[in-house]
C-alpha cells in the first residue's frame, strides 16, 4: 500500500499482469493505505489481504515498544537479555568502539528502563504472516525494501550479496539499489497512482505510531497521525508495557533530542 510497494507492483505487472500482491493489514495501517489497497483491488489488481494473529497492542505489551530504530531496539534487547554476548559486546562498543553499529550512549538509558524496547513488531505483524502465506502456497516473495532506508537494510543487502537469493527460502528485492528519489521519479514519469496520505504531508508510511525514527526533528509522522487520526493517536499512546504507557516512553525518548509529542508541544501549529 505504500509508495515503494506500489512502484514494485507497477513494475511486476509489466511482466505479469495478474501477479499476486499481498497486503498484511497489521491493525495499525493508515486508513488511507487500507482504502487505497481496496481501491486497487476494485480496479482489478490481484491483491490478497492477510492479517497477523496478534494485534499491535498485544505485541507491544508482550515484546516491547518500537523506539529509536530497529537496529537500536535489537541491540537494547540483546544487552538486556545477555550483556556478555558477542552481539551485546559489539553494541556496547567493547569489541570495536569505532563501528557504526555501536549503540549511541544517549539511548543506553533504555537498557535499564522498566519497559521493554523491541523490534519484534515488524516480524510478528508483517513478516511472519507473509512468510507463512508464501510457504503454505508454495510461493517466493518479491519485496520493495531498499538498502538506503536504514543501516540494518544496507547490512542485510550486503550479506545477501545482491537483489536475489535462491535456496530453501528464495526471495527477490529488486528495489534494493533504488533511492527514495528514484521512487518518486518513477512515480512522476509513469503517472503511478499512490495513496492520498502522501498528499497530506506524509513522506513515508508504515505502522501508525511507530517510534522508529521519531527522534529526528524533521520526522512528522506523529504530528500527521495526531492531525489526521486523533482518536487512534490517543489509542496508541495508551498502549502499555510493564505498566508504562507508550506516551511516557515516547515522551522520554523525544526529550533526549529536545523534542515533544505533538499534543504536548505548545509551539506546534497544525494545518
Amino acid at each position: 500500500g505504500g509508495k515503494d510497494s506500489t512502484v514494485l507492483m507497477h513494475l511486476c505487472e509489466i511482466l505479469k499482469k495478474d501477479i499476486l500482491c499481498v497486503f498484511s493489514n497489521t491493525g495499525c495501517e493508515s486508513p488511507s493505505i487500507v482504502k487505497f489497497v481496496h481501491e486497487m483491488q476494485r480496479e482489478g489488481h490481484n491483491i490478497m489481504i492477510i492479517r497477523p494473529k496478534l494485534t499491535p497492542k498485544q505485541v507491544w505489551g508482550k515484546y516491547g515498544f518500537p523506539l529509536v530504530s530497529k537496529e537500536a531496539a535489537e541491540n537494547i534487547h540483546a544487552i538486556r537479555i545477555n550483556p556478555n554476548s558477542v552481539k551485546s559486546q559489539k553494541a556496547l562498543g567493547i569489541l570495536n568502539p569505532n563501528s557504526r553499529f555501536v549503540l549511541a550512549k544517549k539511548w543506553r538509558y533504555l537498557i535499564d528502563e522498566t519497559y521493554e524496547t523491541s523490534n519484534s513488531c515488524c516480524d510478528i505483524l508483517k513478516k511472519n504472516p507473509a512468510h507463512k502465506f508464501a510457504e503454505e502456497n508454495g510461493l517466493s516473495a518479491i519485496t520493495g525494501m531498499m538498502a538506503s532506508e536504514s543501516q540494518l537494510r544496507e547490512k542485510t543487502y550486503l550479506r545477501r550479496g545482491g537483489c536475489n537469493v535462491f535456496g530453501k527460502i528464495s526471495s527477490s528485492q529488486p528495489l534494493s539499489i533504488w533511492t527514495d528519489d528514484d521512487i518518486w521519479q518513477y512515480i512522476h514519469e509513469n503517472n503511478v497512482k499512490i495513496a492520498d496520505i502522501y498528499k497530506k504531508g506524509a513522506s513515508r508510511t508504515g505502522c501508525m505510531g511507530c517510534g522508529f525514527g521519531c527522534q529526528f526533528e524533521d520526522d512528522r509522522r506523529l504530528e500527521i497521525l495526531y492531525r489526521l487520526y486523533p482518536k487512534y493517536y490517543n489509542f496508541v499512546m495508551n498502549f502499555t508495557n510493564n505498566g508504562v504507557t507508550y506516551r511516557e516512553a515516547m515522551r522520554k525518548m523525544l526529550s533526549v533530542n529536545g523534542l515533544f509529542l505533538p499534543d504536548e508541544n505548545s509551539q506546534l501549529t497544525l494545518f
